[in-house]
């Protein structure tokens, strides 16, 4: 995979997660017994183990009364067992499973490290689900059958006070407000070439403090979540690349010149 012309990029962007993910029909025959098979597939590269609470199911709905914008609907029976970390080494790199979602995180902490590409990770992600996809087939039988898919970036921006928000979002259009904190959300619909809803991007900006309460950012992310075009890897991962390029278009649509310079963007 390369970088499409048309994308911008920059050298240093101020990336701190990245998040590529896909929900499907539960395994009908899966418990918590199979954990460690499950495991054994990605061991080698990721040997530490966590447990966490189980995702809900999440869909991405369009038009009527019924519009989601959370996890509030859910279709046949809950995923049953835990949701499982699988961490590398520098813990940097984690995979996440539960018996209805297989998503990758790439996190520049807790071991700073130079930001990857989407290329490589998007690269990893198809490898280990593809492993996975095999496995379902072997042990139950079951073709994976996927109902969302997700791309997420979290950056970010360090910054001396929280009035700055103009030098970084276009949104403010210059004003300079005093501002104490900063917390803003909403959703956007991506539609496709005939105008119908494929997509919801979700927006995300926050002010945060670092742990010792001394050093202050803002938190941006971007969230790309909805049903592919089909239920197979194929289509899962056609739609996360379009993810990608509507979240680096908007960020770089809604950050200033000013921001794009400090982070080197290219011509």
């Amino acid at each position: 995979m390369q970088l499409p012309d048309h994308l911008p990029d920059f050298t240093d962007p101020p990336l701190d997660e990245v998040v590529l993910g896909v929900q499907f029909a539960p395994v009908p025959s899966y418990t918590s017994v199979y954990a460690m098979e499950i495991w054994e597939l990605f061991k080698e590269s990721f040997p530490k183990v966590l447990e966490q609470p189980i995702l809900e199911p999440q869909f991405e709905t369009f038009g009527g009364l019924n519009v989601q914008t959370g996890p509030k609907i859910q279709f046949g029976s809950p995923p049953v067992g835990s949701r499982l970390w699988f961490l590398s080494n520098d813990e940097n790199h984690l995979l996440q499973f539960q018996p209805d979602r297989f998503l990758t995180n790439w996190r520049r902490q807790p071991n700073p490290q130079p930001y990857p590409r989407y290329e490589g990770i998007a690269a990893s992600f198809l490898e280990n689900l593809k492993k996975l996809e095999a496995h379902f087939a072997d042990r139950f039988a079951y073709k994976i059958d996927i109902n969302q898919a997700e791309i997420g970036y979290i950056n970010v921006i360090p910054v001396d006070d929280f009035s700055e928000a103009s030098d970084w979002f276009r949104m403010w259009n210059g004003a300079h407000l005093n501002t104490e904190a900063l917390n803003a959300s909403f959703n956007e619909v991506i539609t496709d070439q005939e105008g119908k809803p494929l997509a919801r991007l979700r927006h995300d900006l926050q002010s945060v403090f670092s742990v010792d309460g001394k050093s202050r950012a803002f938190r941006l992310s971007l969230t790309y979540k909805g049903k592919p075009a089909g239920s197979d890897l194929v289509s899962a991962m056609e739609f996360i690349s379009g993810g990608r390029e509507a979240s680096v278009e908007k960020f770089d649509e809604i950050t200033t010149e000013t921001a794009h310079r400090i982070w080197g963007k290219q011509a």
